[in-house]
């Protein structure tokens, strides 16, 4: 017998070495089709549900920007109007400066460029005017209108109504029309109504103790019904962004627009309005 000597036996490393065994190595594996066809169908599920989420939280991000802009319109309009003895603008409706140009009339983009910082930017290279900035006259979901003869007065077709005009808004300058009742003409309802008279025809702004209720009185709205949600699947009106002429702009149901539209003023002149002009 060896003292003070120790024998180690090596040990096995695994237990399939420890039991005799022999071992083979397990390797990864993939996915089957049937795990991946199910990870595809959540995922589409997902994006089904998450899509609309990002579509109208975009589209009442634009909402809020179109609002933002015609609450910059109304204090304009009240600095005009302290300039010029309480009037509204002389402004045509809608259309483009070069286009009422030639029947020496103006926009409302023009008349109140020296309050907003307008500065519209244009380039007339190709023979048409076409702008390329509109400030606050710019709606950010315009996309245009589909019957440009409905419409008429410089408005161009296939691009936004602002970049062929230089405005996405409507100015309710003329006399309006009840959309309810077959679109009878409605008197006293125009802020800058175009008088007939001796000497031919001339736009007047309205004084603006004529209007009975500013707070309920639309003076601008968009043109179109560009923003999700305007309009019901049969196309009747549901919403619509609207200033009034008490300087507060707010999305308003469709029948309260129109409501607004229709809302009266005090007889401020004895001269015939005329409902249009193109």
């Amino acid at each position: 017998m060896q003292v003070g000597r120790v024998f180690y036996k090596e040990l096995p490393t695994t237990l399939g070495e420890a039991e005799g065994v022999n071992v083979v190595s397990r390797t990864k594996r993939g996915f089957t089709l049937i795990e991946l066809l199910v990870v595809v169908v959540v995922l589409a599920i997902l994006s089904a549900v998450a899509f609309p989420v990002f579509v109208k939280t975009k589209e009442t991000a634009k909402v809020s920007e179109c609002l933002s802009n015609m609450r910059q319109i109304g204090m304009a309009f009240r600095m005009y109007l302290d300039d010029f003895d309480d009037r509204f603008p002389a402004a045509v409706p809608y259309g483009s400066p070069n286009y009422w140009e030639s029947k020496n009339r103006q926009t409302l983009q023009e008349l109140l460029d020296p309050y907003v910082g307008y500065s519209a930017i244009y380039d007339s290279s190709n023979g048409k005017r076409v702008y390329t900035s509109a400030g606050v006259f710019r709606c950010p979901s315009d996309i245009g209108v589909t019957n440009t003869d409905k419409y008429g007065c410089g408005i161009e077709s296939g691009m936004p109504v602002w970049k062929s005009t230089g405005s996405s808004y409507e100015y309710f300058a003329s006399v309006q029309e009840d959309w309810d009742h077959s679109n009878v003409a409605v008197p006293w309802t125009s802020i800058s109504p175009l008088l007939a008279s001796d000497t031919g025809k001339q736009r007047v702004g309205a004084p603006y103790k004529s209007i009975i209720f500013p707070t309920k009185k639309a003076v601008v709205g968009d043109l179109c019904f560009w923003h999700l949600g305007d309009q019901t699947p049969d196309n009747r009106l549901a919403y619509t962004n609207t200033l009034f002429a008490d300087g507060h702009a707010s999305r308003v149901r469709g029948s309260d627009h129109l409501d607004a539209r229709l809302q009266q003023l005090n007889r401020w002149h004895s001269s015939t309005e005329i409902s249009s002009e193109k």
